[in-house]
């Protein structure tokens, strides 16, 4: 089941299929919002945050090439007002649809190249905050009188900035070698879903199934 919810003209639908799950059956019947307001809006909320995987683009959620963190806070922003994230994240509710949403729309792959996302904007964050440059201290010669009208060398501690290059390179190329291997998890998840949705809907399609005529089928003889 991958359309568990959807878009229709740019608003968020909830399949029949869905709402026979008991933890949206549920949800609904003991909503006590006017008019369901709060169930249509955790619908919203499931759509935008986790509706990030799927061959048709329009039919996901634009925030897909997001951390799922920044997807949460940019749904709630955008999307789903008066509710807050924390009326989505504390009501068990809603934290039960998503379980089952992710349970029943995601494969395993899926799952792990969102969590594998996360990890590598953590990481490229870190990457932007390595500085260019790194302030290091050193002791610099300066000449001082020695009392006998003559000058003798003495040291002070300076705070000076050299390159710091060789990290900061180093991190991005890390970074550079984390992301291809996220877009090639990506093709591969791509093509998977791809590949059971052509037989999904070879097996679903009763026209395409000839008729087995019994005649022909030979039967070996003890």
């Amino acid at each position: 089941m991958y359309d568990l919810v959807y878009l229709v003209d740019g608003i968020v639908k909830v399949s029949d299929s869905t709402m026979q799950l008991t933890e949206f059956k549920e949800f609904k019947r003991y909503d006590r919002s006017e008019k369901n307001v709060f169930f249509d809006k955790s619908m919203m909320y499931i759509f935008y945050v986790y509706k990030v995987f799927g061959i048709d683009k329009e039919n996901i959620s634009p925030l897909y090439n997001l951390p799922e963190s920044q997807r949460k806070i940019i749904t709630c922003k955008s999307y789903t007002k008066p509710y807050t994230l924390d009326d989505f994240e504390q009501n068990k509710w809603v934290q039960q649809c998503v379980d089952a949403y992710l349970h029943y729309s995601r494969t395993q792959s899926e799952r792990l190249l969102d969590a594998f996302k996360e990890d590598l904007n953590k990481f490229i964050s870190y990457v932007e905050t390595i500085p260019l440059t790194i302030k290091k201290t050193v002791q610099v010669e300066i000449q001082i009188p020695d009392g006998n009208n003559g000058m003798k060398p003495d040291y002070i501690d300076t705070e000076i900035e050299i390159p710091n290059l060789e990290i900061r390179l180093k991190a991005l190329k890390d970074a550079q070698a984390y992301k291809e291997m996220y877009t090639k998890w990506e093709q591969q998840v791509l093509k998977d879903k791809k590949s059971k949705q052509t037989q999904s809907k070879l097996f679903e399609d009763v026209e395409k199934i000839a008729p087995i005529d019994v005649g022909e089928i030979s039967l070996s003889s003890e």
